[in-house]
C-alpha cells in the first residue's frame, strides 16, 4: 500500500448516529484525501430511515449484516458463525494501520467491536456520549451482579473463538426493575482499545484526567454545511410543529401503567393548552405496541414511520417548534441541534433512584429543560426581574419548564467539530 492516501472509516450502528458520522466526516474530511468510509450494521431501523439523501456525504458505504444474541446452548453455533463471518469479512477491508483512522460512534459492543477486533493495529477513536462512556467504564461488582444466559455463552466461549474483544452483560443478583440496572460494557477499559476517546456532552466539560479521554460538546445539525439552518421560530404558527416522543410504558414499568397513562394524558393537555394553533404530533417510541390507544390524542397527529429521531430532525429542522418526551434523551438531542427539548420525567411519580438516573442520562442541561409543573405553564411566566420569558410564534403561552428568568433556547455550542478535527489531528500524526 505504498503511496496509498490515508483514509477515514466510521463505524456506526443504527441511523440515529448518522448526523454524528456526517458530522465527523465534514470535520476531518480534509485530513484524508483517501476518502470518508461508512461501515454501517444492517436492521429493520435503516429500512425504516430516510438516510439516502446523506448517503453521498461519504465515498463508500460498506453494509454488515446484524449479529442477535444467542438465546441459549442450541443457538451458539449460529452466534459463533455470524460473529465470526462478520469480523472476517470487516477484516478483508483495506485498513491501513500506518495511515488510516477508524472513528466509532456506534454500535460500541456490536459493529464496532468487531472492527477494532479484527483491526486491532489500526489507530482508532472512539466518540460517544459523556452516558456511553461511564457504562463502558462501570464497574459490576460480581457480589452484586451475574452474567446473563447470553452474555456468558459471549464472554466464556463465542468471543475468545471469534477473535472478538470480550464484552459484559451483567444483570443485578436482586433485579430492582427499570432503566440502568445492567451493567453492559467491553471487559477492558476502552482506553486500552482506543487511541483517543472524546466524550460528548451538553457542556463539553471534561470529565477525566486521562490525556486520552477529550472531552467535547454534541455537534448540532446548525454547525453542518448544506442542510437546513435554524428556522425562525416567530413564524406563522400554523406551520409549526410541536413534538410528542412517546414511551413504550407498557414493556417498561417504571410505575404502573395506569399511573403513567393518566399523567401523560396531563402532559399532552398541557400540550394542547400551551401550543393552540401549532400543529401536534405523537410519535411512538419503535418498541411501542398500542400504547396510544391507551391515550388521549385529540388533536394529535400519530406518525408511525419509526424513523430515528436524529434523521427525522435533519429533515424537519426548519419546521419544529419544540420537542417533548417523559425522558427520552430525544429531548437532550433536540436541545443540541438547537431546538426547544424538554422532559417532564419530574411530573411523574418515580422514585429517587429513577429521577437520578433520568438526570444523570439528560446531563447538564438548562432548568428549562425539565418540566416541573404542569400548572404554571397555561400562561405567561413572569420573572422576579420584572420580564417574561420569551414566548413561541407570538403566542402568550409558552412551551418550556417552570423555572422563571432565563431563555428557554439551549445554549449553542461553540465548535463542536473542532474536537473531533483535533482528535484526527493528534490520533493520526502520520495523515497531516
Amino acid at each position: 500500500m505504498t503511496g496509498a492516501q490515508p483514509k477515514l472509516w466510521i463505524v456506526i450502528s443504527r441511523p440515529d448516529r448518522l448526523p454524528t458520522a456526517i458530522a465527523v466526516a465534514q470535520a476531518v474530511r480534509a485530513q484524508f484525501p483517501g476518502g470518508v468510509h461508512l461501515l454501517r450494521e444492517d436492521s429493520k431501523w435503516w429500512d425504516r430511515a430516510h438516510w439516502q439523501p446523506y448517503a453521498g456525504r461519504f465515498d463508500e458505504i460498506h453494509p454488515f449484516p446484524r449479529v442477535n444474541t444467542c438465546r441459549g446452548l442450541r443457538d451458539l453455533p449460529r452466534l459463533y458463525r455470524e460473529s465470526a463471518g462478520r469480523r472476517e469479512a470487516i477484516a478483508k477491508l483495506p485498513i491501513d494501520k500506518e495511515r488510516d483512522l477508524i472513528v466509532c460512534v456506534g454500535g460500541i459492543l456490536t459493529i464496532s467491536n468487531a472492527t477494532i477486533s479484527a483491526h486491532p493495529e489500526a489507530k482508532k477513536v472512539l466518540c460517544v456520549a459523556e452516558k456511553v462512556y461511564r457504562d463502558l467504564t462501570r464497574i459490576g461488582e460480581r457480589t452484586r451482579y451475574r452474567f446473563t444466559t447470553s452474555g456468558w455463552l459471549q464472554n466464556r466461549i463465542v468471543e475468545p473463538m471469534a477473535g472478538l474483544n470480550r464484552t459484559i452483560h451483567f444483570k443485578p443478583r436482586i433485579n430492582p426493575g427499570g432503566d440502568g440496572v445492567r451493567v453492559e460494557r467491553l471487559q477492558k477499559n476502552p482506553d486500552s482499545l482506543y487511541h483517543r476517546i472524546v466524550v460528548m456532552s451538553n457542556g463539553g466539560a471534561d470529565i477525566s484526567n486521562n490525556p486520552k479521554v477529550i472531552g467535547a460538546k454534541f455537534p448540532s445539525v446548525a454547525e453542518l454545511q448544506n442542510l437546513p439552518q435554524v428556522s425562525d421560530k416567530n413564524g406563522d404558527c400554523s406551520s409549526r410543529q410541536v413534538i410528542f416522543f412517546g414511551t413504550p410504558f407498557l414493556l417498561i414499568h417504571n410505575v404502573s401503567p395506569d399511573v403513567y397513562v393518566e399523567r401523560l394524558n396531563s402532559c399532552l393537555d398541557y400540550l394542547r393548552r400551551n401550543f393552540s394553533g401549532h400543529a401536534l404530533i405523537y410519535r411512538p417510541h419503535p418498541n411501542e405496541t398500542n400504547e396510544a390507544d391507551r391515550l388521549k390524542l385529540n388533536g394529535f397527529r400519530i406518525e408511525e414511520d419509526r424513523e430515528a429521531a436524529e434523521l427525522y430532525f435533519l429533515r424537519n429542522y426548519q419546521t419544529i417548534t419544540a420537542v417533548f418526551s417523559v425522558s427520552s434523551t430525544v429531548s437532550r438531542t433536540a436541545l443540541n441541534n438547537g431546538i426547544n427539548g424538554y422532559a417532564m420525567y419530574p411530573v411523574f411519580p418515580f422514585t429517587t433512584q429513577q429521577l437520578e438516573f433520568f438526570a444523570g442520562v439528560m446531563g447538564d442541561v438548562p432548568v428549562e429543560f425539565t418540566i416541573n409543573d404542569l400548572e404554571f405553564a397555561a400562561g405567561p411566566v413572569s420573572t422576579d426581574r420584572g420580564g417574561k420569558r420569551p414566548q413561541l410564534c407570538g403566542s402568550d403561552a409558552h412551551g418550556g419548564g417552570n423555572t422563571p428568568g432565563r431563555d428557554a433556547s439551549p445554549r449553542r455550542p461553540k465548535h463542536p467539530l473542532k474536537t473531533i478535527r483535533g482528535t484526527a489531528r493528534r490520533a493520526v500524526p502520520t495523515a497531516m
